[in-house]
Parts: C-alpha cells; structure tokens; sequence
C-alpha cells in the first residue's frame, strides 16, 4: 500500500508544482538574447509557472546585454534556478543572479574579465573605470543572493588574487566541484533532469525557444554582420552615385542598409532617432560632394551623425561593427580600384584620367570655357578645345552637353561651373 502511495504522489507531483519553464542562455550573449529573457519569463509569469531553469552555455557577450537580463531575473517572483555548462564572463553574472545553481558535469563558471576586442588585435582588458563598475555589479548581485562576494568580485578584477585559486593578473574561473565547495554554486548534477529534482523544480519541462524574429535579429546585430552590411550599404550607394540613372548597384546598397537597420530595430537596439541621425548624415555628404567642393563643416557633420548614429545602436559594441564596416568598405574600395580601373565609377572615385591628363601637361587655365562630355556627378570629363580633362563640379548635378567655365585649378584637380547664357 505504501509503495502504491508513492507512485500516486510521484504521478501527481509534477501537476501539483505546475511546469518549469527551461530558457536556453546559449552562444553570446546580445541584447536579442536579453529581448527573448524578458519575453519568456513574462510568459512564464503569467501562464503560472512553477518556476524558471536557465540553461547556461555561453562564452559570454556583451555587458549591457547581461545586465538587463540579470535585473530582470532578480526583479521576477518566481523560483529562478541556473543549471551550468559554461558560464564564461557575461555568462556568469546571469547564473549568480538566479536564486539556485547547480553545476553540471566538466562545467565552470567565471572569467568575467571585461575586454575590448576589435578585427585583427588581439582582446584587450577594457578600460579600469569598466572593470570597477562591472565588479560593482557583481558585488550587488552575489550580495542580494548571499553568494562570496569576494569570489564574484575576482571574477572580473584579476588584480585581487585568491589563494589557491587564481594568481593576480588572471580573473577567476571555478570548476563545477569548486563552485559547489566554496558555496559559489549550491549543487552538482549529473543532468538535467537531475538537476531539477535536486534543486526541487517540477520535472515536467516546457522549453521556450528563440522565435523567428529573436533568431533574426540575433544574426544580423552580431558585430561582423552589421558592420558588413553597413560597409556593403555605403560601398555600393557610392558605386551607385558615380552612375547613370538608379540601378542594381543602388537597390543592393539600400537593401543591405535596410537590413542593418532591421537587425537594430528588432533586437530593440534602434528607432526612428538613429535612423534620423544616419539618414542626417548621408545627406550632409551628399551636400558636402554636390554643393561644396572639399572636405569642410558639411563633411564633418555628416561623418559625425553616421558615427553618432552607429554608437546610439551598438553601445559598447560601436568600436567593433564600426572597425569592421571601415575594413570592410576599406578593402571593397581596393576592388574597385584593382578590378574596374575603366568603369565610369572607378574613375569618378580616383580620377585616374585626371592624373593621366596631368602627367601629359594637358593643363587648362582658369576662364577656359568647354562642354560636359559626361555627366559631373560631380567627377566627369569635360572637353577644352583639343583637349580632354577630367573635371569636378563646384556644385550640384551637371548633364552632359552643358558648357561649363573652369574657376579653379587646385593641382590636378580642376573645378568647372555651367556657363549662364
């Protein structure tokens, strides 16, 4: 009769507890990852869970992002319980702000060393006043959870040193029996499944999973894509610029800054202010290129609100995605240079004939009055007489056909306007 009893209450225990909701923590971790935290554990709450398992496998990501999903677990009411693979860097302050952790086998948690890693360097520590407000907040989060806030402190700081454990230079990572034994993590489970049963969570799991949009966005917010795509964007509405009528090089451009975008506004990144701000920019070297011969106040302006822009989506990330655009635009121009050397664009972008044309002495003089062989966009070529000059426009869009009065040579750059009748 008693075995029969415990059979029946051992049916029954996962209807009386209710379900734990398991929320994966996996790959890095981004602000779409920390939009999916807060929509799942809202779920969680309102549909009555029983409490809330958080599957930790992650080298980390970026601090903003973890932070917003540590506070919104410390804000919610229900049990909260961090079943650990890895919990590297960001990752770890995730685990610590839940209520139990239990480390699973071969699994460590630690190494929260804030860093700057940019393409082509080697990761380097972020600056001291970063690192005193990241160990701050671990400070807080192992105080409100009654964890060893010195070892939550030497994760982050690797000038504090702990005997045994980690030397001064190096932050500290614990090992899943470490953890348990100096109460940074409560239990050891072999599973899962065990993990649940030992932190006395319901074992009838509902996993919640990553929707369509978080996956999205999680892709197209990641430092390289975004800095790809805006590169891409930027490269071919300049290709575009230099060319006749609006083709496959501009509709390519704007799709791939459309998706820059996206990617911001889906992971809640960006609105309508940062997307202001670029468009303020590109119109400012618009005018700078058609309006203003030079590099002067528009131009300035204009690569300032890009760059604005680019900081107000990316944060702490700016650095990367903007280091990765700039070697990315970088390299495409090359391609251009090396590969389309006679196209229309290319010759606009280096004036490869005006450097032909002054190598040849085929100078003109200032007052000399020709015709617009091609349209001045505003590099083009004009025709002098006998002569063949590249030439730039003072201002604005001038057709093909229009004559035009050189008003000043600068080197080998020659500065035409129309001529009024």
């Amino acid at each position: 009769m008693k075995r029969l009893w415990a059979l029946i209450l051992l049916l029954l225990l996962p209807i009386a507890l209710g379900k734990t909701y398991l929320v994966p923590i996996e790959g890095e971790i981004d602000p779409a990852l920390a939009v999916f935290v807060e929509q799942a554990l809202a779920r969680a709450e309102r549909e009555g869970a029983s409490g809330v398992a958080f599957l930790i496998d992650t080298p980390g990501g970026r601090v903003d992002a973890a932070i917003r999903i540590s506070d919104r677990i410390l804000q919610t009411p229900l049990p909260t319980l961090a079943v650990v693979q890895n919990a590297f860097s960001a990752g770890a302050l995730v685990a610590l702000s839940c209520r139990q952790i239990v480390m699973l086998p071969g699994s460590e948690i630690g190494a929260a060393l804030p860093v700057v890693a940019l393409p082509l360097q080697e990761p380097q520590a972020a600056d001291q006043k970063v690192i005193s407000a990241l160990k701050g907040k671990f400070r807080a989060v192992a105080e409100a959870r009654g964890r060893p806030v010195e070892l939550a402190e030497a994760m982050v700081d690797p000038n504090l040193e702990v005997p045994g454990l980690s030397a001064k230079g190096e932050p500290l990572t614990l090992s899943a029996d470490k953890a348990v034994e100096l109460k940074v993590a409560d239990l050891k489970a072999a599973s899962l499944y065990e993990a649940l049963q030992a932190a006395g969570f319901s074992p009838e799991v509902e996993r919640l999973a990553p929707g369509p949009r978080v996956q999205v966005a999680r892709f197209l917010t990641s430092s390289t894509v975004a800095g790809l795509l805006l590169a891409l964007g930027l490269l071919l509405l300049l290709v575009e610029l230099f060319t006749p009528g609006f083709g496959v090089a501009g509709a390519l451009g704007l799709a791939f800054l459309a998706l820059y975008f996206a990617g911001g506004w889906l992971a809640g990144l960006s609105g309508a202010f940062e997307l202001l701000l670029f468009l303020l920019g590109v119109a400012l070297l618009l005018a700078e290129a058609f309006l203003f011969p030079g590099f002067g106040i528009a131009g300035v302006l204009g690569v300032g609100s890009i760059l604005a822009s680019v900081y107000f989506t990316f944060g702490e990330n700016a650095l990367l995605v903007l280091s990765v655009a700039v070697i990315a635009l970088g390299l495409g121009l090359v391609l251009v240079f090396r590969y389309l050397p006679r196209t229309r664009p290319a010759q606009a972008l280096v004036l490869e004939s005006a450097i032909q044309g002054h190598a040849t002495e085929e100078a003109v003089e200032v007052g000399a009055v020709g015709t617009a062989l091609t349209d001045l966009r505003p590099g083009g070529v004009a025709r002098f007489g006998a002569k063949r000059v590249d030439v730039v426009a003072n201002r604005g869009f001038i057709p093909k056909g229009t004559p035009v009065r050189v008003v000043e040579v600068r080197g080998i750059t020659v500065v035409v306007e129309p001529l009024e009748e």
